[in-house]
């Protein structure tokens, strides 16, 4: 790019008066001025190149893509409206079709189970009134005949007595199978059967035809049906049940009192419930519809399809759950049904959902249905999306199809329109790059007299200017770069943030030619370089009036680092940013700088190294890799009266011979080896991470002293094991006072169990005592005093056995447990029957007291006793960053918030008031915390918190 005479003599001046002498290698890249809005300037950077990169396009590319998104956007956000609209009200309509069925299934159920309990009801007034001859068995089968037939609906009427258990019924299934329309199976017991029951096939006119079952000793007092109306004690229903014909009924039971409010017997009137599967597939319009009615826990009651809600079993026909069948549409709608504890019982009001299965919408509607007598049903409509929705797909085809076609058209027009307007400014942009490039061509006059042909004019006066300038600047460029090209260091000339030129000595740096980065912004460039330079320009925009800057930074080449100075000069130039950048590689001065340093930081740190381990008061020795001793500390020489000068540089065990009298492998040497399998010295080496630590007696000079060992790996900075640490303490204080401690415990424990024995032995003697005192006293005041003492008795019983417990705490160091295993042996003990405990816990291990079993048997004995409404206790570990926490979670009443802390109080409680004051006290000798976190009324969650330290896995972690 050819440059103003003026501007190519300030950059030759500022190449030759430019000092370098005072570059500093040492400058850190954030100690330079300007290095404040580094982040600001790359920000800016960041938005920059975002900006540019439509720039990149053409024009025209630029406008048709313009042109045709605004039109597409703008009829695709119309058409989407009006699909989103039509799937709207086509959802609605499908909504309220939905509860119009689901009301009329309501409606036909009311009608269909409110007759057997009319029927019972008009039966219990007849036998009131006397109407109905309960004690005429004959006369009574034909009044539950002609019922029989006057309802077909109705499976069977029967009637028991109270008195003598007297029963009679008329069924249109018995023994034979299911009658046909003109007869019925007539059923006795009564002391004329000898009480047993009989059943006899009779015709039209109540003549029995042939003898179809006899069951000995029939009481219907005893049957299911009897009790459950003398419970409710009014009309209510059966559970549903199958006969073994197949046949799906539920019984309506009435009692029948006297005037006197005596039990006089009950009525029993058993509705087959086939009818309501007819009217549910009379209900549905299409073979894809569903229409079903299930019980709360999910048993099907009804459905409008070929589904069996019954299945044959050993047999036996028993029932078939929602769940159970193999239908896809029923299995999803159990699965939301049953997806939570609980959640079908929260069903309330009719609830509607969208669901997918197997690639189909459906829509479906679920509405509790429940009816004076004890019945709670689910009403379940399933309705599939192509019902409702199958209209407005085709009607959208159709609109899509003339969006698509108005689309290509508008199109086709937006191309045309952008063609024609950057037609003329393509021409201006090939001559240009002509010019630029050095070829200079003839400009016509434009035929257009709009903007884009006063663009054209002006652009012809520019070109005309520009070549008749030319031929003046090229001695004064040649001059330019000569003195360019004849630098040292790299040098970069920049007009803003493009580059414009660079040096031989550039090119040989960064291994790109001034053809390549012309086309470029720098900070697209070199990598850190090109984006420090970047930054580098615009401070001079913050800061006016700076004239140059300086920064130093490094960069990976080759597997090694390099460190580059880069100083920046503004030229003065009229109306443009021109930039001179100096670029020096100063790796090998700096490298000289940071090795004397380095050599004078490592030379102090030894020194202090080695005065902390020689002045160390525990005794310290150090070997290599090798076994080689490297350093022997002022207190081991002390014990071992071995001199370091004596054994440093020597191997082959002599520390041993030191330590221990003889040659061989010590705890450093597990440290260096973990794979060695010689023990014999220590009783126990304990390993955490790569501490190993060991604890033995020994006798030196007649002395016998028990000595803590540490030892551990050394390593070097590429994580190489290049040695060994070992330090010695004599806590020979410490262990001969936990002995005694030990030993004074033992005794006090062994005083306290006497003493105890020997008061409960006293109190077993006031107990008989008083037993005899209260055979013979008959004063209620003298009885009601003898009963005080005998609860003092036992309250003082209640404390020595707590005394026995608490004595035992703390006199066992503790022991590392397995969690999982001690609250499945304490569960093992209990009686739970009707609870589930869930141990989600594996391979955890605390280190506690002994009695940690006592704490989780305790937990769950109160969880057990206090939980009331209790089924399931899980216990869960949680590892947090510092710590552990156990979590035994139960489902039942809980703990008010009140009381929460109260709980752990000695005395507290219904009942001793000792359990969780114990777990407590237990766990606190090993440091653990407890607390009650649970929601009052819905869950008791106690949780049991270990330091870090206090826990570990069965893995050895």
């Amino acid at each position: 790019m050819p440059l103003p005479a003026d501007v190519i003599s300030n950059i030759t001046k500022t190449i030759t008066e430019t000092d370098f002498s005072d570059m500093n290698p040492i400058t850190s890249i954030h100690d330079t001025p300007g290095s404040d809005d580094s982040a600001k300037g790359a920000k800016q950077s960041l938005f920059n190149r975002i900006a540019a990169y439509p720039k990149r396009f053409r024009l025209g590319t630029l406008l048709t893509i313009a042109f045709v998104f605004i039109v597409v956007s703008a009829v695709g956000i119309t058409a989407l409206i009006g699909f989103l609209n039509c799937e709207s009200v086509a959802g609605n309509l499908a909504g309220h079709l939905s509860d119009t069925d689901s009301e009329l299934i309501i409606q036909h159920l009311d009608t269909y189970l409110t007759t057997p309990h009319q029927i019972n009801q008009l039966q219990s007034d007849s036998i009131r009134l006397g109407q109905v001859p309960i004690r005429d068995q004959e006369r009574l089968k034909l009044h539950f005949l002609e019922l029989s037939y006057r309802f077909p609906t109705i499976e069977a009427f029967c009637y028991a007595n109270q008195e003598d258990g007297d029963y009679s019924i008329v069924s249109s299934v018995g023994g034979m199978g299911v009658a046909n329309e003109t007869e019925r199976f007539w059923g006795i017991s009564s002391e004329f059967t000898n009480h047993s029951f009989d059943e006899f096939l009779i015709n039209r006119e109540g003549q029995v035809i042939t003898k179809t079952l006899s069951l000995p000793d029939y009481d219907p007092r005893t049957r299911p049906w009897y009790q459950a109306a003398v419970d409710a004690e009014g009309p209510v229903w059966t559970p549903v049940y199958i006969w073994l014909e197949g046949v799906v009924s539920i019984d309506a039971v009435l009692p029948v009192y006297t005037d006197s409010g005596g039990l006089r017997g009950v009525l029993d009137t058993a509705l087959t419930l086939s009818g309501i599967g007819e009217y549910l597939k009379n209900l549905t319009s299409s073979e894809e519809e569903i229409a079903i009615i299930i019980e709360r826990s999910g048993l099907l009651i009804a459905t409008s399809t070929d589904q069996n809600i019954f299945k044959e079993k050993n047999g036996e026909l028993i029932r078939l759950f929602i769940q159970d069948t193999r239908d896809p549409v029923l299995e999803k709608i159990a699965s939301h049904l049953f997806s939570g504890d609980g959640k079908r019982e929260e069903i309330t009001e009719r609830q509607q959902f969208l669901s997918d299965i197997q690639g189909t919408r459906y829509l479906v509607t679920i509405t509790p249905y429940q009816d004076p007598y004890g019945l709670d049903w689910l009403i379940i409509l399933v309705f599939p999306e192509s019902e409702y929705l199958g209209d407005v797909a085709k009607q959208n085809a159709v609109i899509a199809f003339l969006i698509i076609i108005s689309i290509i058209g508008t199109s086709l027009v937006c191309i045309l329109l952008a063609r024609w307007i950057t037609k003329p400014i393509t021409v201006m942009n090939e001559h240009a790059k002509k010019i630029a490039s050095g070829k200079w061509v003839y400009w016509n006059e434009p035929d257009r007299h709009d903007e884009l042909g006063e663009l054209w004019r002006s652009f012809k006066s520019m070109a005309d200017q520009l070549q008749a300038t030319f031929t003046s600047l090229k001695l004064s460029e040649e001059r330019y770069y000569s003195l360019f090209e004849s630098s040292a260091d790299a040098l970069l000339l920049l007009l803003g943030f493009h580059p414009v030129a660079i040096n031989r000595a550039g090119i040989e740096m960064f291994g790109m030619s001034g053809e390549e980065i012309q086309t470029k912004d720098i900070r697209e460039l070199f990598f850190e370089v090109g984006t420090c330079i970047g930054e580098m320009i615009e401070s001079f925009d913050i800061v006016p009036g700076k004239e140059f800057e300086e920064k130093t930074l490094s960069r990976p080449e080759k597997g090694d680092e390099r460190f580059l100075n880069i100083r920046l000069t503004r030229i003065p130039a009229e109306e443009s940013s021109l930039f001179l950048a100096h670029i020096r590689d100063i790796t090998d001065e700096r490298k000289a700088i940071i090795t004397i340093a380095e050599q004078k930081v490592l030379r102090e740190s030894y020194a202090r190294i080695n005065m902390i381990l020689t002045h160390l008061p525990d005794p310290t020795f150090v070997i290599d890799e090798k076994g080689t001793v490297l350093f022997w500390n002022k207190a081991i020489e002390e014990m071992t009266h071995v001199r370091s000068e004596d054994i440093i540089g020597k191997g082959d065990y002599i520390y041993g011979e030191a330590l221990y009298g003889e040659k061989r492998p010590v705890l450093i040497d597990f440290a260096l080896h973990p794979e060695l399998s010689d023990n014999t010295l220590y009783p126990i080496i304990e390993r955490s991470e790569d501490l190993f630590m060991a604890h033995i007696w020994f006798r030196k000079r007649e002395k016998r002293r028990f000595f803590s060992i540490f030892a551990s790996p050394l390593y070097n900075q590429e994580g190489i094991v290049i040695g060994a640490i070992e330090s010695v303490r004599d806590i020979t204080p410490l262990k001969m006072a936990e002995d005694g401690l030990l030993l004074a415990n033992k005794k006090l424990s062994l005083l306290s169990s006497v003493t105890r024995h020997d008061i409960v032995n006293k109190v077993m003697i006031s107990n008989a005592y008083l037993h005899f005192l209260l055979e013979s006293l008959s004063d209620p005041e003298q009885a009601h005093a003898a009963a005080g003492i005998k609860s003092s008795l036992d309250e003082i019983e209640t404390i020595i056995s707590f005394t026995r417990i608490y004595e035992e705490l703390g006199s066992s160091v503790p022991v590392w447990q397995d969690v999982a295993e001690k609250f499945r042996s304490a569960a093992n003990n209990l009686d739970c029957t009707d609870v589930t405990i869930e141990i989600a816990i594996a391979d955890i291990f605390i280190l506690a007291d002994p009695l940690f079993e006592k704490v989780c048997y305790n937990l769950l004995e109160n969880a057990l006793r206090h939980g009331e409404t209790l089924t399931r206790i899980t216990i869960t570990a949680t590892e947090l960053s510092d710590r552990l926490q156990i979590l035994v979670r139960d489902n039942g009443k809980g703990v008010p918030d009140d009381e929460k802390e109260r709980i752990f109080k000695r005395g507290f409680g219904k009942n001793t008031g000792y359990g969780l004051f114990l777990v407590r006290e237990i766990l606190s000798l090993s440091h653990i915390t407890i607390a009650e976190k649970g929601s009052y009324g819905n869950s008791c969650i106690m949780i049991l918190e270990v330091l870090r330290d206090h826990f570990r896995r069965g893995d050895g972690s």
